[in-house]
């Protein structure tokens, strides 16, 4: 397969935009005569004019070659072999070789077959291997050039999400993709080609099939990237969205979305401005949207059981760790009991300040209930409650028994007579 070339002269990629330890490792992979490529995201980002946060390289070198070429790298990976190569300031740059599609790509690490059974490939292999058609672009630091073997070019020029290959094969191989079609639509605005879109209409549960913490893992990507409205909003309309919390079908209705999409953006207005959000936090949030509309009961261990149980349901398959699943149920409680005294301003009693979810929770009702033209106000780091130390005991100092000191001073007097 003859790929397009894209001379330096048409395209707007010069190496001043590219990391400084990025183009090191390129430089010297491709001094010591080997093809060294800018692959994947860094690519498709640089020429969409945004700043990348990772310059991830592929080349024809094997790991082991990698490996000799930078005495500061190591390699990892069980599935398939990256070498990791570290400079100052814990900055990594990781160099992969160029590998063609097997079975094993459509598994997760930990189901995968061990590195021996990774299969090395061409430039072009490579590239259909991947996702989208605009993650398939390769920057050549030999002459600059573009090098494109998926037709990238033309859809990030017509704003399209096109997956690389049948959709229908490739969903079904692997259906996470579906996720992240959707995701990259929404944080860059493009729409998705009709083909891939009439397929996550159709193979969305499919999604069920994958491995619960790998679709919660992927959903936190989205909960944490800025943009979690619009990719809630294509897995509303598309469906994928009640395929993955089968529970909620029914439970919204249109208010229900408009408020859970309203929660979403409220999310994405803190993560724009650098906010710290936890994880817990975030589902605390997501999860509120489900429960507002039932009825609470009145004692605080009956809610947090009440709770417990509709964070379950809520949830279904996905998995949720023991300790996460308490911590976002205590702030979920917690909230309740906070929220008729905070919005009637009544004191909060001590006892609840000194309990180690208090500022998450407080946080959490200033993002449910705080208008929007005041949320960046009302949820300042700096604003928040800290609790107060806790009280310090005084020591109780240890009193001798007498009785044993005189029967020992006894015994011994009595030795001595």
């Amino acid at each position: 397969m003859l790929p397009t070339i894209i001379p330096r002269d048409r395209h707007p990629i010069s190496r001043k935009m590219i990391d400084e330890e990025a183009l090191k490792v390129l430089y010297r992979l491709y001094r010591n005569g080997f093809l060294a490529y800018l692959v994947g995201g860094s690519v498709r980002d640089l020429l969409l004019g945004k700043t990348p946060k990772d310059f991830d390289v592929a080349t024809n070198a094997h790991p082991h070659e990698i490996n000799a070429l930078f005495r500061n790298s190591r390699i990892i990976g069980r599935r398939f072999r990256l070498v990791q190569v570290f400079f100052k300031g814990g900055h990594i740059v990781e160099v992969s070789t160029f590998r063609r599609r097997s079975e094993f790509d459509e598994l997760p690490e930990n189901e995968a077959s061990p590195a021996k059974d990774t299969t090395y490939g061409t430039p072009a292999e490579d590239a259909q291997r991947r996702d989208l058609t605009i993650n398939g672009l390769f920057y050549n630091i030999a002459d600059f050039s573009l090098v494109d073997y998926v037709g990238g070019m033309e859809d990030l020029a017509a704003r399209r999400i096109r997956v690389i290959g049948d959709p229908a094969v490739r969903f079904v191989r692997d259906p996470v993709r579906m996720l992240r079609v959707l995701r990259h639509a929404a944080r860059i605005g493009f729409t998705i080609d009709p083909a891939a879109w009439e397929e996550i209409r159709v193979k969305g549960h499919l999604i069920r099939t994958c491995p619960p913490a790998r679709v919660r893992d992927e959903l936190l990507k989205d909960f944490h990237s800025g943009a979690a409205r619009p990719f809630f909003e294509l897995m509303l309309e598309s469906g994928l969205f009640y395929d993955i919390f089968p529970a909620w079908v029914g439970k919204l209705g249109d208010t229900g979305e408009s408020r859970l999409l309203d929660l979403i953006g409220r999310l994405d207005l803190l993560v724009q401005n650098s906010y710290p959000l936890s994880d817990s936090l975030l589902w605390a949030v997501f999860l509120s949207a489900f429960l507002e509309p039932e009825l609470w009961p009145r004692d605080f261990k009956e809610l947090r059981e009440f709770i417990q149980e509709k964070i379950r349901e809520a949830l279904g398959g996905i998995e949720f760790p023991r300790a996460r699943q308490d911590e976002v149920s205590q702030m979920l409680a917690l909230e309740q009991r906070l929220a008729p005294l905070l919005a009637t301003g009544q004191p909060i009693p001590v006892r609840l300040t000194r309990l180690t979810l208090y500022s998450a929770t407080w946080l959490l009702h200033q993002i449910k209930t705080a208008p929007q033209t005041e949320l960046l106000e009302r949820c300042n780091p700096e604003t928040i409650p800290a609790p107060p130390p806790p009280a310090k005991r005084r020591r109780q100092r240890r009193r001798r028994p007498r009785g044993r000191r005189r029967g020992r001073e006894g015994k011994g007097t009595g030795g001595g007579g």
